[in-house]
């Protein structure tokens, strides 16, 4: 494995990986603390189920504050690969777009057995694995990269640079002032993004170098903002498994793995027999609506993911979520229905058709869901859950009983 990573943990097997990234001038003592103990060893030791699903390694790329310094780092690592007998490359700072394509050809090649990636960056890091993403989803549609956790990442920039671009010509401090084309580009790209990887920003109370709003990226939607008492250094060397920063990451990282799995479960199913719930009250009101049978059949198995989704997922928080999908369902039904009764020639199928239809085009909007497993068909199938109820006011026909009308 080349020298840019360093691993804590290594199965030959493992498909899942978490890779701490670093800032600017930084290296693998960014995350140690002052008792030398390194925050991937506290997930390992305080997790026995990163333990047993995960690797842990950093990563490392040149980074120098100035040319004088980049110059000095450069000699370093002359006479060290010389003491090695190592081919030795001459390196010097390069821009943040540039250290992220480089990222993401590790990703492809050189950690090419992981599946699923799960990132921890701090400061200009998170800028590389934010720049990443946004290039693979927009070119590929595809990041390996599930979870990202934001530690003091100037997404707005940093005021500092500013200043530091007086003293240094270093491409990577002009890529961090707020007023650059970089920064500027990327949030919009960014905001733009869809189904980026869970996100999580951190932030730290005592930082000098990246305020709140910063550490916070634009997103159109909801985010999820940790606030911890550290200064910009500190947020990275939590002193032990007490510290907020390990607690939630722990927490994050077991949280998202679990989801990951269980979408594997939650893969389309398909029903048994022909003859599978034909004696529940959504069929039959389905048939007395007249609804044709390839659509009855694919209403029962919208209905078993559903209830196969349901029974997977038990925690009170999800069972709040899924009440607010369950209404918003309803909503999109009764404005279906509204229409359907001011219609001169009634059509129960096309009804189906059209709420089935309203459901899928909302799947990223109203019924966007903050269970990322529900996936559309599941959606459809809670309408056909909220029609199995005794008391529920979903029908297919403006007759809501199940006896058919004279003439039927």
């Amino acid at each position: 494995m080349p020298e840019d990573f360093n691993f804590f943990k290594k199965c030959e097997d493992c498909q899942n990986l978490i890779l701490f990234v670093h800032g600017i001038t930084g290296d693998s003592t960014t995350w140690k603390n002052a008792n030398g103990n390194f925050f991937p060893q506290l997930l390992l030791d305080n997790s026995n189920y990163i333990a047993e699903n995960f690797d842990i390694a950093t990563y490392e790329y040149f980074t120098a504050l100035t040319d004088l310094f980049a110059a000095s780092k450069e000699k370093y690592r002359f006479f060290k690969d010389l003491i090695k007998s190592k081919t030795h490359k001459k390196e010097k700072n390069l821009e943040i777009q540039e250290l992220a394509n480089n990222l993401s050809n590790h990703l492809r090649f050189t950690l090419g057995q992981y599946e699923n990636i799960y990132v921890i960056a701090h400061s200009m890091g998170g800028l590389i694995t934010k720049a990443l993403i946004t290039n693979e989803l927009k070119e590929k549609g595809y990041t390996k990269i599930k979870f990202f956790a934001s530690l003091a990442v100037p997404h707005l920039g940093a005021e500092k640079a500013t200043l530091g671009i007086l003293i240094s010509n270093n491409l990577q401090i002009d890529n961090l002032r707020p007023v650059c084309d970089f920064i500027g580009q990327l949030n919009e790209k960014w905001i733009k993004l869809e189904n980026k990887p869970t996100t999580k920003y951190f932030y730290g109370s005592y930082d000098p170098h990246v305020t709140k709003a910063s550490a916070c990226a634009i997103e159109k939607d909801d985010k999820d903002v940790i606030s911890v008492a550290e200064d910009h250094n500190s947020i990275s060397k939590p002193e032990n498994a007490n510290s907020i920063v390990v607690i939630a990451i722990i927490k994050f990282i077991e949280d998202v793995h679990r989801v990951i799995q269980l979408e594997d479960k939650l893969s389309y199913q398909k029903l048994d027999s022909q003859s599978q719930y034909d004696d529940e009250l959504f069929v039959i009101k389905l048939i007395v609506a007249q609804i044709d049978d390839d659509s009855t059949h694919n209403a029962k198995e919208l209905f078993l993911n559903a209830e196969y989704t349901r029974k997977l997922l038990k925690s009170k928080y999800d069972k709040k979520r899924f009440e607010e999908l369950f209404d918003n369902i309803r909503q999109l039904y009764r404005d279906s229905y509204d229409q359907f009764l001011a219609e001169k020639h009634e059509n129960s199928g096309l009804l189906l058709a059209e709420v089935h239809r309203k459901i899928t085009e909302e799947d990223s909007r109203l019924l966007k869901s903050m269970i990322p497993t529900i996936k559309v068909f599941h959606k459809k199938g809670m309408l056909h859950q909220l029609a199995n109820d005794e008391n529920s006011d979903i029908w297919w026909r403006r007759e809501k009983t199940l006896m058919k009308s004279q003439g039927e």
